[in-house]
């Protein structure tokens, strides 16, 4: 299960993986379809200002991906041997109170004991149990 959640850790877009599918590839399909409402007139963005990812999204064409279109990420690096060329700027402190946010909705998200353990066969079946949550989750913290 990937989400991307904001400030308040409240969903703004969840997808679920396959199980053989390495998790950052995720990031890509779930960036696109960002929709960011705002108070004044005009479309909403769909770009964020800042994303803020573990680890495991931290592959090369990620990074590019959020270069292209201006967004700043804080992404902690998996390279064990330093790369050639400028060192991306990545601020521990801030990253881990960022994380939080969405460690809090992933523990929201096991109060629901059928989301814990996946018993559906059809991915269909669980993204809508998923969905069915989050909106439980934006009714009780909204309320």
């Amino acid at each position: 299960m990937h989400a991307v959640v904001d400030e308040r850790s409240l969903p703004i877009n969840i997808t679920i993986g396959k199980g053989d599918e390495h998790e950052g590839r995720r990031l890509i399909p779930l960036m696109d379809s960002i929709r960011i409402e705002h108070q004044g007139k005009g479309r909403p963005r769909k770009n964020p200002k800042k994303v803020y990812a573990d680890t495991k999204y931290s592959m090369d064409i990620n990074r590019l991906y959020l270069d292209e279109r201006k967004i700043t990420s804080q992404i902690p690096s998996r390279a064990r041997k330093r790369k050639p060329g400028r060192p991306r700027i990545f601020n521990r402190a801030i990253h881990r109170k960022v994380r939080y946010t969405v460690e809090r909705f992933f523990g929201w998200t096991s109060n629901f004991r059928k989301l814990v353990v996946r018993y559906e066969r059809l991915a269909t079946t669980f993204s809508g149990l998923i969905h069915l949550a989050c909106i439980m989750i934006l009714w009780r913290v909204l309320r």
